[in-house]
C-alpha cells in the first residue's frame, strides 16, 4: 500500500552536483540526515516576468540528491477485541546523476547510481535498521536486499525534453547483486524469472525514485499565478480504482542567494469510482470511499534548471465494516486507517 501511494502520489525533483571523493564517516552522517524546514528566498525585482521551467544540464558534471521518504500508517481494527497497529518508517537515499547524452529532441539519458541508504522502522516500538556500507551481517543483508542491492550499481534513465521518465535500463548489475543476496546462483534463475524481478527492480524500486527526481513539467511559457494538471492513468486500490490528478501553482516568484526561484504549491484531486459493497466466503464488507489529500511545495532553480528543494505530504484514510458468519453467530467488526507520506528532495 506504502508503495501504492509513492508511485501514485508523490513526484517531487532535486538536482545538484556533488564532489567524487569517498564521504569520510561524520559527512555522510550529515548527509544522512534530511532537512524539514522551508528554504529563505527574498523578493525579486520583477515577480510577474513570464519564464520557462527547462532542466538544464552539464555533461561532465555530477549531480547530487537525497531524497528522504517518511511514511506513518496507524491501524484499528474492532471486533470482539480492539487492535491498534502504528507503524513509522523512514527511507533515505544519496543519488549521484550524470548527464550522459542530450538527443536532437531534447530527450535525455542519465547515468544514474545510489551511493548511500539508511532505513529505519518502528513497528509497535519494535526497531528495524538498515545503513550501507554498516549491515556487513549476511542474514541481514538478505532481509535487506532490496535496498542493499541497490548500492553502487549503476543504472541508466530516459527522460523527455519536459521531464518525466521515459524508460528505465541497465539495471542489470542491481539484479544480479539481489539474486547474490539471497543466497541464489544466477544460473539457477532462468529467463522468466529474471524479467519479472528485472520488472520489480524497475518499475517497483527505482522508477518511485527517479520520478521524483525528474517530474515533468509545462513546457510552455508561464508566470505568477499559472496553474496547470497531470492526469494519472485509473489505477487500482481496494475495491476501488482512483483517477489522480496532480494540481500545480506557480505561487510567487522569488531570489535564492543570485538565482530565481519559482515557488510551486502542489494538491490533488481525486475521483474514486466503484461499488462501496464486497462479499467474500460469506463475509460482507461495506467501504467508506478512500479520502486522499496533498499538499506542499516545490522549489524550481529557473536559473539552474532544477528543482532546489520540494516537500510534499500525502494522506490517505481508509475505512470499512465487515460482518461474518462465525460459530458464535454474525461476528461484526470495522477497520480504520490512516496513511502519511512526505517526501523530501534537496540539493546537496
Amino acid at each position: 500500500m506504502k508503495k501504492f501511494l509513492i508511485i501514485l502520489f508523490l513526484s517531487t525533483i532535486i538536482f545538484g552536483c556533488s564532489k567524487k571523493e569517498k564521504d569520510k564517516p561524520a559527512d555522510l552522517s550529515a548527509k544522512l540526515k534530511a532537512d524539514t524546514t522551508a528554504i529563505k528566498t527574498t523578493p525579486i525585482d520583477n515577480p510577474t516576468q513570464k519564464f520557462n521551467i527547462a532542466y538544464k544540464f552539464e555533461k561532465g558534471k555530477t549531480y547530487q540528491y537525497r531524497i528522504a521518504s517518511f511514511s506513518e500508517d496507524n491501524l484499528i481494527i474492532k471486533a470482539d477485541t480492539s487492535v491498534t497497529k502504528k507503524i513509522k518508517q523512514s527511507v533515505i537515499y544519496i543519488i549521484n546523476v550524470d548527464l550522459a547524452n542530450l538527443d536532437k529532441d531534447g530527450v535525455m539519458e542519465f547515468n544514474c547510481e545510489i551511493k548511500s541508504i539508511l532505513f529505519n522502522a518502528a513497528v509497535d516500538g519494535q526497531m528495524e535498521m538498515y545503513q550501507s556500507g554498516e549491515t556487513k551481517d549476511s542474514t541481514e543483508l538478505e532481509k535487506y536486499a532490496q535496498y542493499a542491492s541497490l548500492i553502487n550499481n549503476p543504472f541508466s534513465v530516459r527522460v523527455g525534453k519536459a521531464g518525466g521518465v521515459l524508460e528505465i535500463f541497465r539495471a542489470d548489475k542491481i539484479v544480479n547483486k539481489f539474486i547474490e543476496l539471497n543466497k541464489k546462483s544466477p544460473a539457477s534463475v532462468n529467463q522468466e524469472q529474471r524479467d519479472y524481478l528485472n520488472n520489480n527492480v524497475t518499475q517497483g524500486s527505482l522508477k518511485p525514485l527517479v520520478a521524483q527526481l525528474f517530474r515533468e513539467m509545462p513546457a510552455n511559457t508561464i508566470a505568477k499565478d499559472s496553474s496547470w494538471a497531470f492526469t494519472q492513468p485509473p489505477a487500482p486500490f481496494l475495491i476501488f480504482k482512483l483517477e489522480n490528478t496532480n494540481l500545480f501553482k506557480v505561487n510567487e516568484l522569488e531570489k535564492y542567494n543570485s538565482d530565481t526561484v519559482a515557488i510551486i504549491t502542489a494538491g490533488l484531486k481525486t475521483v474514486v469510482t466503484g461499488d462501496t459493497k464486497y462479499e467474500e466466503r460469506g463475509a460482507q464488507f461495506n467501504f467508506t470511499k478512500p479520502v486522499t489529500t496533498a499538499d506542499g511545495a516545490i522549489y524550481f532553480n529557473v536559473s539552474k534548471g532544477c528543482v532546489q528543494k520540494s516537500n510534499i505530504k500525502t494522506h490517505i484514510h481508509i475505512y470499512f465494516t465487515m460482518e461474518a458468519p462465525s460459530p458464535k453467530g454474525k461476528q461484526k467488526g470495522n477497520k480504520t486507517e490512516d496513511i502519511t507520506n512526505t517526501n523530501i528532495v534537496e540539493l546537496l
